[in-house]
C-alpha cells in the first residue's frame, strides 16, 4: 500500500504543491498498484533487448531498467502538468510514461553506432523517427546531413551538451496491452559524462549555472576523448601497415 505521508516525507514533496498539480491521489495508488503486478512481464521484456543486442559486433555492453513503483509516482506527480493534461489514469498510463523500461547500449566508437541502429530496426518496431543529440560544434552540419542521407533520423542540438541517439521502440505487455521502451545508443565516454551530469544536477539543479560551467568542460573533454578514440581507430591500419612494411624490408636486409 502507498502511505501518503511516508511517500511525500521520501521525496521532499509539500502537500500544497502536489495539490497544484490537479493529480488524484486515489488514482495515483491505483497505477502504483497495477504497476507493481506488472513489473515481472517488464523485467522479461528488458532482458529482450540484452539478449538481442549484446552480441552484435559493435556493442560494447547493454544497460537495461525497469522503473521502480516509487519512481514512477514520483514522476507523475513531478510532471505534474504534463500528465494531467494527457488524462492521465490506471488504463493509460502505460502508454503515456514512455521510459517504464529503459535500455542503454553503449559502443566504443561513434560510427559504431550504424550498425547497432541497423540491429534495432530489424527486430523493433520504432514508434517516432529515431533522435540524434549532438552539442554545438560536434559537426560540420552540411557533412552530417550529407552523411544521414540514407539513414531516417532527426539531428537535434543540444545547449548543454547532451549526446545520445534515442529510440522510442514500441511494445506489448503479456496481456496485449501498448507501452514503449526508450532506448540510448551511446559511446563509453558519452555514458560517463551523463551519469554524473544526471547524479549532480538531476531533478533539483537543472539550473545551477556553476555546476552547468563545469559540466560543460567536462562535456567537451568528452567529446574530445571520442575524436581521439576515432582518430586512432583510423590511425591504426595506416601504423600497422608501415610497421609491417619496416619489419619485412629489415628481415629482407638480413637474407642478402
Amino acid at each position: 500500500m502507498l502511505d501518503r505521508e511516508s511517500f511525500f516525507k521520501k521525496f521532499s514533496i509539500e502537500e500544497k504543491d502536489f495539490k497544484s498539480t490537479g493529480l488524484d491521489w486515489n488514482e495515483l495508488v491505483k497505477i502504483y498498484d497495477d504497476y507493481v503486478t506488472l513489473i515481472p512481464s517488464l523485467e522479461k521484456l528488458a532482458d529482450e533487448f540484452t539478449f538481442k543486442l549484446i552480441d552484435t559486433k559493435t556493442v560494447h555492453s547493454v544497460r537495461r531498467r525497469v522503473k521502480k513503483p516509487a519512481h514512477l509516482i514520483e514522476k507523475i506527480i513531478r510532471k505534474g502538468k504534463k500528465y494531467v493534461d494527457r488524462n492521465i489514469s490506471v488504463e493509460n498510463y502505460k502508454e503515456i510514461v514512455t521510459d517504464l523500461i529503459g535500455v542503454r547500449v553503449l559502443h566504443l566508437f561513434k560510427d559504431d553506432w550504424i550498425d547497432i541502429h541497423n540491429e534495432i530496426l530489424k527486430y523493433w518496431e520504432v514508434a517516432e523517427t529515431p533522435q540524434i543529440n549532438i552539442r554545438p560544434g560536434d559537426y560540420n552540419m552540411d557533412l552530417l546531413k550529407e552523411t544521414l542521407k540514407d539513414i531516417n533520423c532527426e539531428v537535434i542540438v543540444r545547449e548543454h551538451g547532451y549526446r545520445s541517439v534515442h529510440y522510442l521502440v514500441q511494445r506489448e505487455t503479456e496481456t496485449g496491452e501498448k507501452l514503449y521502451v526508450e532506448m540510448q545508443v551511446r559511446t563509453v565516454f558519452e555514458e560517463a559524462w551523463s551519469e554524473i551530469d544526471h547524479i549532480i544536477r538531476y531533478p533539483y539543479d537543472v539550473d545551477n549555472s556553476v555546476l552547468n560551467d563545469y559540466l560543460s568542460i567536462f562535456n567537451r573533454i568528452v567529446g574530445s576523448a571520442d575524436e581521439m578514440g576515432t582518430f586512432i581507430k583510423n590511425l591504426k591500419p595506416k601504423v600497422t601497415e608501415n610497421t609491417v612494411y619496416a619489419d619485412d624490408r629489415e628481415l629482407d636486409n638480413k637474407f642478402k
